[in-house]
């Protein structure tokens, strides 16, 4: 029985994918079952694993774009291990990841998650993230991105992980049903790792587990940004906004909001590149889409609001790491 179950995704990206899945598989000191999932991939890269890797890997085929939450719990139902490494397909694991995440998943019976040390792919001397962080209006982002690595983190204490990759007790995943299928893709890691820690489960950093993150390939977006991926993460971050956040921070959210849409859209205005990442009329339409489909959905995320208040878990405990893990406006106003 394998220690570890790698999950790593895959659509229309071959290239990435395959580098994923060898350092996957040339983790050491640990025994690993690697599952690529592949989204519907239209470029023929999922008969290009299948040729290459052949049973070294175990792939799933899906006939379209599953998207980042169900294709994950997909993989969730097949693993064979008691922890289930997730990896994008846009990161590359150092070969003692799993190892050295391990020694922190044994060391409690409720650990549920163990983060590790993502540094940038093209600089290595600089961080990609350690866990994640939150601004007022529900935005979610990796905490340190951009920073320069420094050793004066490795007391980091995450409140939970980014999807880019991490180890999840399997047992922590039956218990919470896995991801959220609703949220398609971002900040479906930030409701699972909110549900843990309100569970009882303990997110724990592993400094010297690292991995390699190229950011925001995995879609092929230009620039890391779309216009669709805009859609996702504002109608994603206002779900979360409506769970989870206390009350006064959402009736302060158009102002929040809007403090931030401001700031991030005069960055990629005055950037180097000289031009906005986006153009005006898709991004409004996305912003506009998102804004309504979210608050369609509303009765359903005040009815999940008012199951984990329902359960007696002290609301304060989660608003106040919400705050200690706060973003400032600086680190988030990237449109990448």
């Amino acid at each position: 029985m394998p220690e570890v179950s790698v999950v790593i995704l895959n659509w229309n990206r071959f290239e990435l994918t395959r580098e994923a899945v060898w350092s996957a598989l040339n983790q050491a000191g640990v025994e690993v079952e690697v599952i690529v999932v592949d989204n519907g991939s239209e470029d023929g890269s999922d008969e290009r694993l299948a040729e290459e890797f052949q049973a070294r890997i175990n792939l799933i085929k899906n006939p379209q774009n599953m998207g980042f939450s169900p294709a994950n719990n997909q993989a969730f139902k097949i693993a064979n291990s008691d922890w289930i490494a997730l990896l994008n397909n846009d990161a590359v694991a150092d070969p003692l990841w799993l190892k050295n995440s391990l020694k922190l998943a044994f060391s409690d019976a409720k650990v549920g998650i163990v983060v590790p040390r993502i540094i940038n792919y093209y600089h290595r001397e600089k961080l990609d993230g350690i866990g994640v962080g939150f601004w007022l209006d529900g935005l979610s982002r990796a905490r340190h991105r951009g920073e320069i690595d420094s050793q004066n983190l490795d007391r980091e204490e995450p409140l939970l992980a980014s999807g880019c990759a991490c180890v999840l007790s399997r047992k922590m995943l039956e218990e919470l049903n896995g991801f959220d299928p609703d949220f398609f893709a971002y900040s479906e890691d930030t409701d699972l790792g909110i549900r843990a820690f309100i569970s009882g489960w303990r997110c724990l950093f592993a400094p010297t587990a690292i991995v390699y993150h190229r950011y925001s390939q995995t879609s092929g977006a230009k620039r890391g940004y779309s216009a669709l991926k805009l859609y996702y993460v504002e109608r994603n971050r206002l779900w979360i906004l409506f769970r989870y956040y206390p009350l006064y921070l959402m009736l302060a959210s158009p102002i929040t909001s809007l403090l931030r849409l401001i700031f991030q859209v005069l960055q990629a205005f005055f950037s180097q590149r000289g031009h906005l990442a986006l153009s005006f009329f898709p991004s409004l339409l996305s912003l506009l889409k998102a804004f309504i489909d979210a608050f369609i959905s509303l009765p359903r995320q005040l009815k999940i609001r008012r199951r984990w208040l329902k359960t007696g878990f002290e609301k304060s405990a989660l608003w106040r790491e919400i705050f200690e893990h706060f973003i400032p406006l600086k680190q988030i106003s990237r449109l990448d």
